[in-house]
C-alpha cells in the first residue's frame, strides 16, 4: 500500500516538473516575443481603423441600396471566400462593444493563424534541439511528455487570450474615446465556446506536426486549416460523394473546428453550444489518443 502511494506520488511529481520544464520553454523561446509583439500590433492597428472600416461598409450598403431601387447599378461578388476575415455589419460606430469586437478576432481566424505558427515551432524545437530524446529516457512513462505539452498549450492559450484582450480594451478606449464592454451574458459564453474551439484546434494541428516530424509540412499544414482550405477540401468530396457514391447532404464542413468557429454566433442556445463542446471534446480526444501512440510506438529523434 504505502509502496503504491510512492509511486503514484513519485509519478505526480514526474509530471510537475515535466510541465514546469515545458512552461519554461514555452515562454523563453524567442519566436513566443516575437509573435506576442505582430499579435499586439495587429490588434491596435485594427482598433485603430475600426471607425474608418465600419463607415466604409456603411457607405457601401447604402450604395448597394440605391442598386436595388434602380438608380444605380452595384457589382456582385459570388467568388468562395476563405482566409482570415471580419464582419463589421450592423455595428454602430458610437456603440462598439469590447466584447463584440474581440469575440469578431477570435472567430475570424486572427489569433488562430499566429498561435499556429509558434505552437509548431515549439513542439518542433524539441527535435531540433534533442530536447525530446534525453528526456524521453528519463520519464518512466512518454505520455507525461504529451500531457506536459497539452498543459503548456492550455497555459498559453489562456495568457496569449487575456494580453490580446486587455489590449484590445485598451486600443478601443483610446481610439474611440469610450469604452463599453457589451453584454457579458451574450458574449462571455459565446468567447469562452470560441477559446475551446481554439485550443482544441491548436492541438490538433501540434498533434499533426508530431506525427509529421516536420515544421515546413506542421507549418504548412496548420497555416492551410486556419486559413479555412480544410472546408474546400470538404466541399470537393461532398461533390464526389454526390457524384460517384450517390451520397447526398454529406457536409462534411459541418464538422470541422473552423465551422465552428465562423458559424457560432453570440447569444447561441443551449443545444447548439453542447454540440460545439462536444465535437470540440471529440478532437481533443482523438488528437491525445494519436499523439499517445506515436510517442509510445515510434522512436524518439
Amino acid at each position: 500500500m504505502i509502496s503504491g502511494e510512492k509511486q503514484s506520488f513519485g509519478k505526480d511529481r514526474d509530471m510537475c516538473n515535466t510541465i514546469r520544464m515545458e512552461l519554461y520553454k514555452l515562454f523563453r523561446m524567442k519566436s513566443f516575443f516575437v509573435l506576442a509583439i505582430i499579435t499586439i500590433a495587429m490588434v491596435v492597428l485594427t482598433a485603430a481603423f475600426l471607425v474608418d472600416d465600419i463607415e466604409e461598409n456603411t457607405q457601401a450598403q447604402s450604395t448597394q441600396i440605391i442598386g436595388i431601387n434602380g438608380t444605380e447599378n452595384g457589382s456582385e461578388d459570388n467568388s468562395v471566400q476563405f482566409g482570415i476575415s471580419e464582419s463589421v455589419d450592423g455595428m454602430d460606430v458610437d456603440n462598439l462593444a469590447v466584447l463584440e469586437i474581440y469575440g469578431q478576432h477570435l472567430s475570424s481566424g486572427l489569433f488562430i493563424l499566429f498561435n499556429v505558427i509558434f505552437l509548431v515551432l515549439y513542439v518542433t524545437a524539441d527535435i531540433k534541439n534533442g530536447y525530446i530524446k534525453n528526456i524521453g529516457g528519463q520519464v518512466k512513462h512518454r505520455s507525461s511528455l504529451i500531457w506536459s505539452k497539452w498543459a503548456a498549450a492550455a497555459a498559453y492559450v489562456l495568457v496569449f487570450d487575456v494580453v490580446t484582450f486587455l489590449v484590445e480594451a485598451v486600443s478601443m478606449r483610446i481610439s474611440l474615446g469610450y469604452l463599453h464592454w457589451g453584454s457579458f451574458q451574450t458574449h462571455l459564453p459565446y468567447i469562452g465556446v470560441q477559446v475551446v474551439l481554439q485550443y482544441s484546434f491548436l492541438v490538433a494541428c501540434m498533434t499533426i506536426t508530431m506525427v509529421l516530424r516536420s515544421r515546413a509540412f506542421g507549418m504548412l499544414a496548420g497555416t492551410c486549416l486556419s486559413m479555412g482550405v480544410a472546408g474546400l477540401i470538404c466541399t470537393g468530396l461532398d461533390a464526389v460523394c454526390d457524384r460517384f457514391f450517390s451520397v447526398k447532404d454529406l457536409h462534411l464542413e459541418n464538422y470541422l473546428l473552423t465551422t465552428k468557429m465562423s458559424e457560432l454566433l453570440p447569444g447561441a442556445g443551449a443545444v447548439q453550444i453542447r454540440n460545439i463542446l462536444l465535437l470540440a471534446a471529440a478532437y481533443l480526444v482523438v488528437s491525445t489518443l494519436v499523439s499517445l501512440v506515436s510517442v509510445e510506438k515510434r522512436d524518439l529523434l
